[in-house]
């Protein structure tokens, strides 16, 4: 009796042991989520995170309704820009938003916010703030060559648009001896035209944006007329040409933050983004579509890029707009590492989902910047969608150039 009480327990547990469920192993890379298998993989795991963990409501919504297909790939750890991480240190505690002026007081370069404490009743708004100001974007970053796919849910692309995209920045600089070039109140301009096809060849933009509550002053060239025209102070909230995506849209948030009158952290969580994306999303020498947009589905709606998604650890900023604005809210997922935003969902006047907008990344460790391969911006209310593909092997960051290289003088030079 007293044996059996002895042993008892032991044997218990060894049954128990046997009786236990083996543990799952992780899905392989290279795993492919859809539709047809998701109820399948949702309960699995990737790095530790379940699959379902990993995909926002709108995110499971695309896949079981907008055919979708979500490849597993393995997280990478993304190299930093030395400059970028000493400039971010060095604002630790130095930093203040400024409401009344639409600065930072303090800052120089980096990120002004380097530690985020989800506590503070500010968190949301210093997030804003890190991807306004700290964005690892280059001092002057150049895309010559980038192809907007306009594509119909129903019948597939209709046009296909070059255009050539410039960024200066005025503030903020890590290269060369100072962080500032000019005067105090400019902070950047970016020049954007159209070379193709014919219809649109040399229609453009070109926009002077300010580190103050200043609206950008925005100049557009039409050749049909030889004429430049000054754009109302609202043409931050405007389309850019054609497309489903608005000024403000560029890299997911390009705005000054005290336009909008009000940011909300949700929360953070881990989610599946291509922050390591494949660079052959476009390849110009091919004429067939298949050839000429590898990672573009080929199959209704037509939208979808395929690509590696890895895990990714994201805060969820939700963003309230001014009246005049299209969006009632914006909801954006930004990267925790740097500032980077991996997904954007939008919503219309109504408070209705609009639009969702996924931004695939490359680390370009020679220059230290981080790279918009691919963005897909896509209206479910009008069943369209627009994707921006870039060319990567021109792209060119942090090269010698001058304020003037990007300047109204060349926005009309380009129309001509």
């Amino acid at each position: 009796m007293k044996v059996t009480n002895l042993y008892s327990p032991l044997v218990a547990a060894l049954i128990g042991a046997v009786c236990l469920p083996a543990i799952a192993a992780d899905l392989a890379e290279g795993t492919v989520i859809s539709a047809a298998n998701l109820d399948q993989v949702r309960n699995a795991t990737f790095e530790g995170h379940t699959i379902g963990s990993m995909l926002t409501e709108k995110m499971e919504w695309r896949i079981r309704n907008n055919g979708w297909k979500i490849t597993l790939a393995r997280s990478k750890k993304v190299p930093l820009d030395q400059n970028w991480v000493k400039a971010s240190k060095a604002n630790e505690g130095k930093t203040k938003i400024n409401d009344a002026t639409c600065k930072v007081d303090g800052w120089k370069a980096g990120a002004p916010f380097p530690t985020i404490d989800m506590k503070d009743a500010e968190a949301a708004k210093k997030i804003i703030w890190n991807l306004s100001l700290g964005s690892l974007v280059g001092d002057v970053s150049s895309v010559p060559h980038f192809t907007q796919v306009l594509v119909d849910g129903k019948s597939g692309i209709h046009a296909e648009l070059v255009a050539e995209f410039t960024r200066f920045n005025m503030k903020g600089r890590l290269t060369g001896s100072s962080s500032m070039i000019g005067d105090d109140d400019e902070s950047a301009r970016q020049l954007l035209f159209f070379k193709a096809p014919s219809e649109v060849k040399g229609i453009g933009t070109y926009t002077m944006m300010y580190d103050s509550t200043k609206v950008p002053d925005v100049w557009a060239y039409v050749p049909a007329v030889r004429r430049t025209r000054r754009l109302s102070g609202g043409a931050w909230m405007d389309p850019v040409g054609s497309s489903d995506q608005l000024q403000d849209d560029l890299d997911g948030f390009n705005a000054r933050p005290c336009w909008y009158p009000g940011y909300k952290l949700l929360g953070k969580r881990w989610v599946l983004a291509a922050a390591n994306s494949r660079l052959d999303v476009w390849n110009t020498k091919a004429s067939a579509t298949a050839e000429k947009y590898p990672t573009l589905d080929q199959s209704a709606p037509y939208w979808n890029l395929n690509n590696g998604f890895e895990p990714r650890e994201v805060y969820m900023v939700e963003v309230a707009t001014p009246s005049q604005h299209p969006y009632s809210k914006k909801v954006l997922y930004v990267e925790t590492e740097y500032p980077r935003v991996h997904y954007v969902e939008a919503y219309n006047r109504k408070g209705e989902f609009w639009k969702f907008m996924e931004l695939h990344s490359y680390v370009n460790t020679k220059a230290g910047d981080i790279r918009t391969v691919a963005i897909d911006v896509i209206d479910f209310q009008r069943n369209h969608a627009t994707i921006s593909l870039i060319d990567v092997s021109t792209w060119r960051t942090n090269f010698d150039a001058k304020p003037s290289d990007v300047s109204l003088t060349r926005l009309e030079s380009a129309g001509r």
